[in-house]
């Protein structure tokens, strides 16, 4: 197959199975070369990240609206488009004529003498394409950069219109590859002057000591370095969780939902592989995952487990001095990640925050007296965060919020933060800190 035809089919199946094409593109992108299987992934995730405006486009130079076309021939119209919008590498007679022989491939003439005379008109008007109409704003909004119109709508009414685009825009930007150096295994120096060797460029983050920044993860991914434990790709976000909670050499800390382990991994960094870490998830497999990976990072002191964290466990009742709580969500704060997110349908997230209230209850109970739990998503979602811990304060005596501090951003008084990519330059995050008062024995959630 050729890079267009691999993303044609990765798009297909996407749009059949709404599953992320990722695996599909793992494996024919096998036969592929190097620049062919870049070519069709930057194909692939480029037509899902800017869906909507393609179809405006597409209409915007068709005789027939685009719900109106055959799927097939929708699917490579799009690809065909984004080739010719923002692959300005690519001639538009390659991306016309080689979309017109996608089309053909499909069985039907008059449909890629269609393409033909949309994709053509298309390339005539590039250098002044159709304007998305500015009013309404949330038409506009959701069509530009492609997000849900349920979700625009959420993000218009908390950020307002120039807060929500600057989120939607940063959403679609190219995004910062963030890792950490293991310091149980090396130090950055070090490693940065490993990475120099293989001619690898690298940066320190702007404010956390053991992390580094790369402009591209391919060189990283082909170092070895992963698989060697020296080096963890993770968002600065996602480590800032883990700040949050702050754990100390030899305390116990679980971790509900924890795989594939990242937070885990840096728990045991922070706390000098000394204590104990017990992290769980409902998988065995992804069990098993974890524990692999504490090997190869070398955290001695973790162990994995199936379970599940929405049923409470009384064995590890009050016995732990710290929880990480990185909950199930719906993932609409990692959009620029994740293209696929912005699929979801708003009605199907509303069986979330009962599960999520259920595991933030089991993780209370597992704490000491006097014992913290950071409670965090990874979405912008008022009702999966916010209001999920003020549930559970309302239902749960004894517990309260707990103000702490972040390298870079220093205090969080009110022991509540939202991380939004257009301002943090981070995944979108929510974390909450909450702290088990002293005195208080009873065990929550039964």
């Amino acid at each position: 197959m050729t890079a267009r035809e691999t993303a044609l089919r990765a798009l297909i199946t996407f749009r059949r199975e709404g599953a992320w094409p990722d695996l599909f593109l793992k494996k024919a992108c096998a036969g592929l070369s190097q620049e062919d299987a870049a070519l069709a992934s930057a194909l692939t995730y480029g037509v899902l990240q800017n869906r909507a405006y393609l179809d405006f486009l597409i209409g915007s130079f068709s005789r027939r609206p685009p719900e109106k076309l055959t799927p097939q021939l929708l699917d490579a119209l799009r690809l065909g488009a984004y080739q010719l919008v923002f692959l300005g590498r690519i001639p538009a007679r390659a991306a016309v004529s080689e979309t017109v022989e996608l089309v053909k491939q499909q069985g039907n003439p008059a449909a890629a003498g269609y393409a033909n005379g949309v994709l053509r008109a298309l390339a005539r008007s590039l250098p002044c394409l159709p304007k998305v109409p500015r009013k309404p704003a949330l038409e506009h909004l959701s069509i530009t950069y492609s997000h849900p119109r349920w979700f625009v709508g959420k993000m218009l009414k908390r950020l307002g219109e120039e807060g929500c685009e600057a989120l939607l825009q940063a959403d679609n930007a190219a995004f910062p590859v963030t890792a950490r150096v293991n310091t149980i295994k090396t130090t950055r120096p070090a490693l940065q002057a490993r990475l120099a060797e293989l001619g690898i460029a690298s940066s320190p983050h702007a404010f956390l000591p053991n992390a580094l920044c790369f402009d591209t993860v391919r060189g990283v991914l082909r170092s070895g370095l992963l698989e060697q434990g020296l080096l963890y790709i993770q968002d600065t976000a996602s480590q800032l969780c883990v700040e949050a909670l702050a754990p100390r050499p030899g305390e116990t800390v679980f971790d509900l939902c924890a795989a594939p382990g990242g937070k885990s991994l840096l728990a045991g960094q922070l706390m000098e592989d000394r204590g104990r870490i017990v992290a769980m998830d409902l998988y065995p497999h992804k069990a098993d995952l974890i524990t692999k990976n504490a090997e190869t990072y070398g955290v001695s002191i973790l162990q994995a487990a199936a379970a599940d964290a929405s049923v409470l466990r009384e064995a590890l009742a009050g016995r732990a001095d710290g929880v990480i709580c990185d909950v199930p969500c719906s993932g609409m704060g990692v959009i620029r990640k994740k293209p696929d997110v912005r699929y979801k349908d708003g009605d199907s997230i509303k069986a979330l925050p009962p599960l999520q209230l259920a595991i933030l209850k089991n993780a209370a109970a597992a704490l000491k007296p006097g014992g913290r739990l950071v409670y965090s998503t990874c979405t912008l979602l008022k009702e999966e965060n916010e209001a999920v811990v003020e549930r559970f304060l309302a239902e749960t005596p004894g517990f309260s919020l707990e103000p702490f501090s972040l390298p870079g951003l220093g205090e969080i008084p009110e022991g509540m933060l939202t991380l939004w990519p257009h301002i943090h330059h981070t995944d979108g995050f929510f974390m909450a800190r909450i702290r088990k008062n002293q005195g208080n024995e009873t065990t929550n959630g039964r």
